[in-house]
Order: structure tokens, then C-alpha cells, then sequence
């Protein structure tokens, strides 16, 4: 599975309430703040009509162990249809809170008003910036091209590894490549000599 594809990612998301109703019962609850010691390793930046693909790739990350901040739903009481000073200080926080921004590439991303300055200010805050490109069907691709400013940074695939355990892979390209926890920790992809 070289790049993430909506359907495998939509099957991470449990069977249960609609995603409008999940979101409607987040609203009803309680404003939420960051605990003063939260972290994430991963400031997922995305457009909110990706909402279910979003909630897969959630699920994914977490799966392999990854703490993972999705604005929409730690933080339901902002309004990211309007960029407001309350918003972006909030997201700002998350975003120095997390270790790594992940963009969400899709047919929809260009279209947020948001993602470009989440990107920007990550990239400027830590430098650990990478794509999810998301096709909408499985492809046998395990290189990205995206749009030309996207092509400045790594994106991120799953792969089997040497044990054919899959595993997250950050990616320059097919043969430059980093397992995700060890990027996280600061190292960059190399060349692979197995390749």
C-alpha cells in the first residue's frame, strides 16, 4: 500500500454515529483546552469536508502508536470557517505543542483557508513537516507529486518492512526513506541500500 487511498482509510473509522452527529454531540460538550502538559506527535492539518478520511488517518496514526491532534475534534467549539485571532491562537498552541505537522493532501485541501498557514508556521516553528497525499482509489504509486510548493517536503507511506510488518514510512522518494518514529526523533530519510 504505497499511498494512503480514502477507502482504506474510511475503514479505520468505527461503525457508529453519523460524522454529522458525532460532531454535533463534540459541540454540546464542553469548551476544551489544552492541558498545560499535553503533546502530540503529530498536528494533523487537513480541510474539515475531508472530516471522515481525517477521522481514518486519525485512527491509522494511533494505531501505530502516535498521539495525534485533529482541531475539530480536541477543540469543537472553534469555528474554522472564519480565521478569527481566538482560533489561530489556539491552533498556534497545538501547533507548538505537537512535533510534527502532517498535511493531508486531497482534492479538497487547496480549498482550506487554514492549511497553508498551519503548514507555513509549523515549518517555520520545528521544521518536521510532511504530506499525507490521499488518492481517492488504491494505487500502486510510491512517489508523490503534489502542488509545486508540496513538493518541498517528505510524505509519508505504508509499507511492509524487511519483516513484512507494515509500517509508516516518511518518504523523499521510492529509495530515500525514514521510518516515521525514528523522523520524529530528528532523523531524515536516506537512501536505502536494500532498494
Amino acid at each position: 500500500m504505497p499511498l494512503l487511498n480514502e477507502t482504506q482509510l474510511k475503514s479505520y473509522v468505527p461503525l457508529r454515529k453519523s460524522l454529522s452527529e458525532s460532531a454535533r454531540d463534540l459541540r454540546r460538550g464542553a469548551v476544551k483546552s489544552l492541558k498545560s502538559d499535553e503533546e502530540f506527535d503529530i498536528f494533523l492539518s487537513h480541510s474539515y469536508s475531508d472530516a471522515k478520511v481525517i477521522e481514518g488517518l486519525k485512527e491509522l496514526l494511533e494505531k501505530y502508536g502516535f498521539s495525534v491532534f485533529v482541531d475539530w475534534i480536541e477543540a469543537p467549539q472553534l469555528d474554522r470557517t472564519c480565521v478569527t485571532r481566538e482560533t489561530a491562537g489556539y491552533l498556534r498552541e497545538a501547533m507548538r505543542r505537537s512535533r510534527s505537522l502532517l498535511y493531508a493532501a486531497s482534492d479538497d485541501s487547496p480549498n482550506s483557508k487554514w492549511i497553508p498557514w498551519e503548514l507555513g508556521y509549523s515549518d517555520a516553528l520545528h521544521g518536521r513537516v510532511a504530506i499525507a497525499p490521499i488518492t481517492e482509489q488504491p494505487t500502486g504509486r510510491e512517489e508523490f507529486q503534489g502542488q509545486e510548493y508540496l513538493g518541498l517536503y517528505p510524505y509519508i507511506t505504508e509499507t511492509p518492512n524487511r519483516r513484512q510488518n507494515d509500517e509508516l514510512w516518511i518518504n523523499n522518494s521510492a529509495t530515500v526513506y525514514v521510518r516515521l518514529r525514528s523522523w520524529l526523533r530528528g532523523y531524515e530519510p536516506e537512501k536505502q541500500p536494500y532498494t
